[in-house]
């Protein structure tokens, strides 16, 4: 199905879910909505599980829900089933009730939600499983240049697995991150920044170099000056004795699960039919449990791209010879 849309910016976060149309409101009862995406770099994993009936949505008291969770955890010798502690949190401007866990995640494992409804008995499940281990194949080595016109790739691959053959990643948003120091005037502490550089998003199999197994996008290195000439926080925020020290420039990818592109896609997709469907990969009710995760690399900038930005440009970048 996926081959039928074009390639789309995916930096969305919250979610609903595929496989199975669905009609989002119960006439005969509650509905239970579950909206989760899996995080192994996370501290914590939250889940934010609600009801429907008559087009208005709900929320159930903690008492209402019996919430479990399943599957292997790190540092844990075998799978385990937790029961999953709540907290509400103000969101939007709302306090809203919250489902969550510290226990962390695994790459490449298969996770289970069980919620039970007491008041009719009826269990909502689904099942995810997380991204599996990525690193990047390129850029190779300490320093980056950002000096040349030829087009250069970022590279990157992932660890299959026998029970997992697929990467689980539908889709790849790659940012390159110019950090930097700053030290207003006047001002006792420095500030961390950074300038945003989009190297590339897309669907995940649009990217695969099938005979290598490896995954690659494509950017001209020059392209970072044309950025930090026009930057508009370094124009309108570079007052004389303003200083600046370069940090490491960063490569990072962030891995959406098919589940979660599926859905922005369908969603957000030109039709000539009036209604988009939704779609749910939740048992017993409507929603979304799918996975994401983010790897970065760093690199530090070679010299003479690093005189360039402090002589060239009047936003008080200090040239540090012995990065």
């Amino acid at each position: 199905m996926k081959k039928f849309f074009s390639i789309i910016v995916l930096t969305m976060i919250i979610l609903v879910g595929c496989t199975t149309k669905f009609d989002l409101y119960c006439y005969d009862g509650d509905t239970t909505i579950v909206y989760t995406v899996l995080e192994v770099n996370a501290d914590t994993n939250y889940f934010r599980i609600s009801k429907s009936s008559l087009e208005n949505e709900y929320e159930y008291n903690f008492d209402d829900l019996d919430v479990r969770f399943a599957g292997l955890f790190k540092d844990e010798p075998q799978p385990d089933t937790i029961m999953l502690d709540t907290i509400s949190l103000m969101t939007d401007g709302l306090l809203k009730k919250y489902y969550f866990t510290t226990k962390k995640l695994l790459n490449n494992q298969e996770y289970t939600l069980i919620i039970l409804r007491k008041a009719d008995s009826v269990v909502v499940t689904s099942k995810a499983r997380t991204i599996c281990d990525i690193s990047f194949i390129r850029p190779i080595g300490k320093y980056i240049n950002f000096r040349s016109n030829v087009v250069n790739q970022v590279q990157w691959t992932g660890t299959h697995h026998p029970d997992a053959p697929n990467i689980n990643a539908g889709s790849f948003t790659v940012i390159g991150y110019f950090h930097y120091k700053e030290l207003m005037p006047g001002a006792t502490d420095t500030v961390e920044r950074y300038m945003q550089w989009t190297l590339g998003s897309g669907e995940a199999d649009s990217w695969q170099n099938t005979t290598f197994h490896y995954y690659s996008t494509y950017y001209t290195p020059s392209t970072f000056f044309y950025l930090l000439e026009k930057d508009d926080y370094l124009n309108n925020n570079s007052p004389y004795g303003v200083q600046r020290w370069l940090e490491p420039f960063e490569f990072k990818l962030f891995v959406y699960g098919e589940e979660l592109y599926d859905y922005h896609i369908i969603n957000n997709a030109t039709s000539v039919i009036p209604e988009v469907p939704n779609y749910s990969n939740i048992e017993n009710g409507v929603g979304l449990l799918s996975s994401r995760t983010t790897v970065s690399t760093f690199h530090v900038i070679e010299q003479i791209c690093r005189i360039r930005i402090s002589e060239d440009y009047p936003y008080g970048f200090i040239y540090d010879p012995n990065l």
